[in-house]
């Protein structure tokens, strides 16, 4: 009589590959939704970041002036930088959404530039959040106050 502890053998090697592949499928679901909390989590923060800065241009706005003085009075209230050249207001963070000062520690940009309306007597201005490769738009929203018509 033939032993059969050969085909027990094969039995449990296949058992194994089975089990291996199925873990390899969890651990790549994991992986997958470990990525997806955080790129939700960094899109919340985002929102929040880029929401204070609207209020706070709609409110230096509202205060009167050009939209350039309305930046730059917006980029010193909220501890960033305005770059008169470009038009731009720009705030950089670090991995935690610690304000910093310097571009090349930060991993978030926001910036904010004066947007074309079209519209007499209405400021506006686009704010938007972009991660570490500058390609990825996390949010964006657009701001507006009321102006003085010809100001």
């Amino acid at each position: 009589m033939r032993s059969k502890a050969p085909l027990a053998l094969m039995e449990q090697t296949v058992m194994l590959l089975v089990f291996a592949l199925a873990a390899a499928l969890c651990l790549r679901a994991f992986v997958w939704s470990g990525q997806t909390s955080r790129h939700g989590e960094a899109r919340d923060r985002a929102a929040v970041a880029a929401q204070t800065a609207a209020e706070v241009i709609k409110h230096e706005g509202e205060q009167g002036g050009a939209p350039d003085a309305v930046l730059a009075a917006a980029a010193e209230r909220l501890g960033g930088s305005y770059d008169p050249e470009t038009r731009t207001l720009a705030l950089y963070y670090d991995g935690d959404w610690n304000l910093v000062s310097d571009a090349g520690q930060s991993v978030y940009l926001l910036a904010a530039q004066e947007a074309t309306g079209g519209v007499p007597g209405l400021g506006l201005v686009r704010v938007w959040v972009t991660g570490q490769d500058g390609e990825d738009v996390l949010f964006d929203i657009q701001t507006a106050w009321q102006t003085e018509v010809g100001a």
